[in-house]
């Protein structure tokens, strides 16, 4: 999730509303996910699903094409339906736009919230059925830094890096789960973006004391130089 400059101004043509074909929200499978990898979605996909906001479009997880003539060199390392780990989808709730320094910031800030479902396969297996650690702090990872990319209410890919990503596992996960990953943002300093993260299995109830919880994670994210001040002439305009 690191960026390679990170003074230079944000860069925000990778994030379009795509004009492919539909995709199947209700299982937030992308268009490369195959009939097997639907199927193991758990009945608390469904139940959930509509409480998680906006579904997040992201360009480079979506056409390769746009991959292959902007630079990429190959597959992403989470959201690809050939991943050990896939996050095939995002959804965002926007926080109020407030606890940040920008003034009156109309959404994002403290309170946004990002909710995807990870799907382990074999291919992150460990030891005996079991998945590598590493494959729960690679989505850990991911879900800080896009939580991050969401602060001035809007999504900016790359518009900062993660400087730290402070991970506790909990609990091990067998191969073939399919788990909701969340991340929201807690505190807002300038350029710097406090996250806290988790991994875990609802039980498809409302109560949230009724998760299994896998792993947790708090993250630092550190915006691009520019990224401040050209949201707030955005605003001025």
């Amino acid at each position: 999730m690191t960026a390679t400059n990170i003074d230079n101004t944000t860069d925000t043509t990778s994030v379009t509303e795509t004009n492919r074909s539909s995709i199947n929200v209700e299982n937030m499978n992308d268009a490369s996910t195959t009939e097997s990898q639907v199927t193991k979605q758990p009945a608390w996909v469904e139940n959930e699903i509509s409480k998680w906001g906006e579904r997040l479009r992201v360009a480079e997880w979506e056409d390769a094409e746009y991959r292959a003539n902007d630079g990429w060199k190959g597959t992403d390392l989470i959201h690809s339906s050939t991943s050990p780990v896939q996050i095939n989808n995002y959804m965002v709730s926007y926080g109020d736009g407030s606890g940040g320094p920008i003034p009156n910031l109309e959404r994002g800030g403290i309170g946004t919230v990002l909710t995807g479902i990870a799907h382990f396969t074999p291919a992150a297996e460990s030891h005996k059925g079991y998945c590598h650690g590493g494959s729960m702090c690679s989505v850990l990872d991911d879900v800080v830094g896009w939580c991050g990319f969401l602060v001035t209410g809007e999504c900016r890919p790359w518009s900062g890096f993660t400087a730290q990503v402070n991970a506790s596992l909990k609990k091990p996960i067998a191969v073939g789960s399919v788990l909701r990953i969340r991340a929201s943002i807690t505190k807002w300093e300038g350029r710097k973006v406090y996250i806290a993260a988790e991994l875990a299995e609802p039980s498809g109830t409302d109560d949230e004391k009724d998760l299994v919880i896998h792993a947790i994670g708090e993250g630092l994210v550190i915006l691009q130089r520019g990224v401040l001040s050209e949201k707030e002439e955005e605003k001025k305009s």
